[in-house]
């Protein structure tokens, strides 16, 4: 699945979630049930959190969903129905009518009850849910401030250099690609690691990091590995502003990371040390000095 850049992280899971259910129940399509049983896999979501509010699970509307249509062999993916793909779209328009950078879980919700669009509006009924009480839940969730992490609004927010966009990205990939519930320090620490075009890779390298090992303990989940990124990225404005420079660079993300303790603890996971990763990043600028 290709990860669009204005879908929050939790948003780019569901979608690939639909993706994989229509596949793997065989079904003809994908329609808007595959996305709201997507949207409830995606665990920490604002979207899931509203369905599990009215008791739906996913073992229970798997259940439903899986008998609502025909099984067909195919080749090829399922492709999205006319149903599925006008949802999309009015998620769009919902998050632009709130004044939002991103789309969110909560706004596929609103696009695919506002007109009662495809067959998750009949997996409801069947559920004893109406769209209704769902979009009021929905606009509760938005109007006491809850949002959902999006590389567009860190865009919006920051000026990124093109490398540092694509760190990002790749970050955000591997998250999406392991169904992990938020892009975290390993992922972020692995997409540094693989840009090759900067020297991020390199510093990685001689500071001790070991590649197959940060595999490794990212495909288990290792608790140092999994905090957010959100807090990294503003420490990272920060020290560009403070180093004089007009955009963030990969170099800044990976100074950050080293800087910030739960950084520090990633890297000694994987037989880093944030120090000597520090010193090298000397040879690039004149960093401020690492906290005690």
């Amino acid at each position: 699945m290709t990860l669009s850049q204005r879908y929050s992280h939790h948003a780019n899971r569901a979608l690939s979630h639909a993706q994989t259910l229509a596949d793997g129940f065989q079904h003809p399509y994908q329609d808007t049930g595959h996305l709201l049983l997507g949207v409830l896999l995606a665990e920490g979501s604002i979207g899931a959190q509203v369905l599990s509010d009215f008791g739906l699970t996913v073992a229970l509307v798997g259940v439903y969903l899986k008998r609502m249509m025909e099984r067909v062999e195919r080749d090829t993916p399922a492709p999205p129905s006319p149903s599925f793909l006008l949802a999309l779209q009015q998620a769009e328009e919902e998050s632009d009518w709130l004044g939002q950078h991103y789309i969110g879980t909560e706004h596929l919700i609103l696009g695919f009850t506002r007109n009662n669009v495809g067959n998750a509006i009949d997996l409801l009924r069947l559920l004893d849910v109406t769209a209704e009480q769902v979009r009021r839940r929905v606009r509760r969730a938005i109007s006491d401030g809850q949002r959902e992490f999006s590389l567009e609004t860190i865009r919006a927010n920051a000026r990124l250099s093109e490398v540092a966009r694509r760190v990002l990205n790749s970050a955000e990939a591997l998250a999406v690609e392991q169904s992990h519930p938020n892009v975290s320090f390993g992922h972020l620490l692995l997409a540094l690691a693989q840009e090759s075009r900067v020297a991020t890779a390199a510093i990685l390298r001689q500071g001790g990091l070991d590649v197959e090992r940060l595999r490794s303990a990212l495909a288990h989940q290792h608790p140092s590995l999994m905090p957010s990124i959100e807090p990294l990225l503003e420490e990272a404005v920060n020290l560009a502003e403070k180093l004089g420079s007009h955009y963030v660079g990969a170099d800044h993300l990976l100074l950050a990371l080293a800087m910030l303790p739960v950084g520090q603890a990633a890297l000694t996971t994987c037989g880093a040390a944030a120090d000597k990763v520090y010193r090298l990043l000397n040879r690039t600028f004149n960093p401020p000095p690492l906290p005690e």
